[in-house]
């Protein structure tokens, strides 16, 4: 959600404060002497306006018949000053009225009263002076009714107002004193209705198929406000493929070139924000939609994941739509504060402007120091309205979203984001999902940016912008622990503390972290010893081997490893050593030996004992696979050697057979 950078221009509360007290001013004063022989009390000064305002939408004829019956009664008395009587009297009333109003009139009692109308700064609102047939004195009263009509501009004129099929945009103004100023909207029953204000009720039906709203001021002397209806079945689509998902864009009927416009942006802009963002597009937008409503609200566009909808008005401006669409992925829903998602999206959808080779708008200048500074953690959600601190919240979330960004390198940055989308730690290890949130909040993202990210200036940026008092005050002990961490994280290696640390680190509990750092500081050798070993053999350490450490979550587990560690890095030099002796390429006695031993066997049996993490059964099956790889060379001697033996006798049997039939024959001959 954006704030409306023109909200002035389309609600103009402010100016027409002026326009209501010029009417108020517009009391004449006269004097005349007479002879008097004491003075007298005079009463308070004023005049009394009760009045009703009825503005009908007509959808057939795309007009606005508004009519505005006022009574006004003159109720300041003349008073006495020395000699002289000064009294007062109304000879007009002023009104603000819509620049383009046409067929403007005014009657009383049957007649024509004379209107004339000046332009006021506000291209959208000129002023309307009627003037009474006779002064209006004290006590008198006179009801008149000025009528006119609008037929509004068309999408993205200067004038605001707008009066097209499906659609209407148009300034209501009554005239009245407090609790006596009615203003009523009728609408067809199939359009929807809001409003700049809380003021109106929920609309009841009059029959005729419309429905009334109404709203009744209880302060001030004029009521102004913008309303907005929209009637959904009226309406221009066309579908966009956004990854395997249609989204149905929906336009004013008489807009073909917002249609076209937001159609051909998505079509090319999503695919970069998938990029910048790091993950592909999520879905969960169903509808595009053009309208009004929520320029009345104050903002440019929103987007509504209760419905997968985003709304936004007539300007052609793909840095909003950019911003909305990123919003499907950072939103509340995935974030925790508000100056993150927004200041993500803001960010996000600037860089998409420049990669496509336009210029993004440059937001509104503002330093953390400004009078209307406040600590972005604590600028609220997103009400039904934009609030006072929008104005500087939106721009100062894209400040601080810059800083924090925009020195990271593409893919870095990107890393970020998709780990914060994802609600990860930055302290996690590749593809575990035990520390992830639901969302993300500004301590996990401040984690995000220094630790994954390593940029070292993040804290000094949150604390500029975004942090409390007592939020800086946890930075100091941040700091000391996560000094800590970096000592232990570099001492293991490639490998990540224990879970336990890294538990404690994410949640931010720094006085258990520290104790859990303390514990495991002296740890780093056997952890290298293990490593090393590894390295030595070319192995790849089974992953529960490396879960030994990594996944340890106490003090008792923590005091475990110094007798673990040792014995780990002893299994992985033995087991690495069988693997190697198993590997190695033998002379076929050798290989004799190896097949009569079972060598491989046991070697395979080492590796699995390790792979379960049975460190001494892998130790002691490497040692027994080790002595066989020793011992098939003797083995395979010997049995070759019996084999030879056994191949002589055969052949000796077979000879003295052979002789023993010799002498046989030789005794029968």
């Amino acid at each position: 959600m954006r704030v409306f950078s023109s909200a002035a221009s389309a609600c103009p509360r402010q100016g027409l404060t002026t326009y209501a007290a010029r009417g108020r001013r517009a009391l004449a004063v006269a004097a005349a002497t007479v002879a008097l022989a004491a003075p007298t009390a005079h009463a308070d000064d004023g005049i009394d306006v009760d009045s009703t305002s009825r503005y009908v939408l007509q959808p057939k004829e795309e007009v606005v018949r508004a009519t505005m019956t006022m009574t006004v009664r003159n109720d300041r008395p003349s008073y006495r000053t020395g000699n002289y009587i000064q009294y007062f009297y109304l000879p007009f009333i002023t009104i603000p009225v819509p620049t383009e109003a046409a067929q403007l009139t005014a009657v009383s009692d049957g007649s024509p009263l004379s209107v004339t109308r000046e332009p006021t700064k506000d291209p959208s609102t000129a002023l309307a002076t009627i003037d009474f047939p006779s002064n209006l004195l004290y006590g008198q009263s006179r009801t008149l009714t000025v009528s006119f009509v609008l037929d509004g501009e068309e999408p993205r004129s200067k004038n605001q107002t707008r009066v097209g099929p499906g659609y209407a945009t148009f300034a209501v103004y009554g005239r009245g004193d407090p609790g006596q100023n009615t203003v009523q909207v009728v609408l067809p029953a199939s359009m929807s209705f809001d409003a700049t204000t809380d003021a109106f009720d929920d609309g009841k039906g009059t029959g005729g198929g419309t429905v009334t709203y109404t709203a009744t001021a209880e302060a001030g002397d004029g009521f102004w406000e913008v309303v907005s209806a929209r009637d959904l079945d009226i309406a221009r689509t066309r579908t966009v493929e956004l990854g395997d998902q249609d989204v149905e864009v929906q336009a004013f009927s008489d807009d073909k070139r917002w249609l076209r416009f937001v159609a051909s942006r998505m079509t090319s802009g999503v695919p970069v924000l998938a990029d910048l963002v790091g993950t592909p597009w999520p879905g969960g937008l169903t509808t595009v939609r053009e309208d009004l409503s929520v320029n009345v609200r104050g903002y440019d566009g929103w987007f509504d994941s209760s419905d997968g909808s985003i709304v936004i008005g007539e300007s052609l401006d793909q840095e909003l739509l950019y911003h909305e669409l990123l919003h499907a992925w950072v939103s509340s829903t995935s974030f925790e504060e508000r100056w993150l998602y927004e200041g993500i999206a803001q960010y996000l959808a600037a860089r998409a402007v420049e990669i496509q080779g336009d210029e993004p708008a440059r937001p509104r200048p503002v330093t953390a120091t400004s009078k209307q500074a406040v600590p972005l953690n604590t600028w609220g959600d997103a009400g039904g309205r934009a609030q006072p601190t929008d104005g500087y919240g939106y721009p100062a979330s894209y400040r601080a979203m810059e800083a924090l960004l925009d020195g990271l390198d593409d893919d870095t940055r990107s890393t970020v984001l998709a780990a914060a989308i994802a609600g990860q730690s930055a302290y996690a290890v590749p593809g575990e999902t035990r520390l992830a949130a639901s969302r993300t909040g500004w301590q996990r993202f401040l984690d995000l940016v220094q630790v994954l990210g390593r940029d070292e200036g993040a804290p000094r940026v949150f604390s500029t912008w975004a942090l409390t008092p007592g939020e800086r005050k946890v930075l100091q002990n941040r700091r000391r622990a996560l000094a800590d961490y970096q000592d232990v994280d570099d001492a293991d290696g490639p490998w990540a503390p224990p879970l336990g640390v890294r538990a404690t680190m994410t949640d931010w509990e720094f006085e258990q972290a520290q104790q859990a750092l303390t514990q495991v500081a002296d740890l780093g050798p056997a952890v290298l010893e293990v490593q090393e070993a590894a390295q030595r053999h070319d192995m790849e350490l089974p992953e529960s081997l490396v879960a030994l450490y990594q996944d340890a979550g106490s003090a008792a587990a923590y005091d475990e490893l110094s007798n673990t560690l040792p014995r780990a890095a002893e299994a992985v030099e033995a087991v690495g050593a069988a693997d190697a002796a198993a590997a190695e390429s033998r002379n076929p006695v050798a290989a004799l030996g190896a097949l009569v031993l079972d060598l491989d066997d046991k070697a395979a049996a080492a590796d699995d004992l390790l792979a379960e993490g049975d460190l001494d059964g892998a130790t002691t099956a490497a040692g027994e696979a080790s002595d066989a790889a020793e011992r098939s060379t003797s083995v395979g001697g010997g049995l070759l050697a019996g084999g030879l033996v056994l191949l002589a006798g055969v052949a000796l049997l077979g000879r003295a057979l052979l002789r023993g039939r010799a002498r046989r024959r030789q005794a029968r001959g």
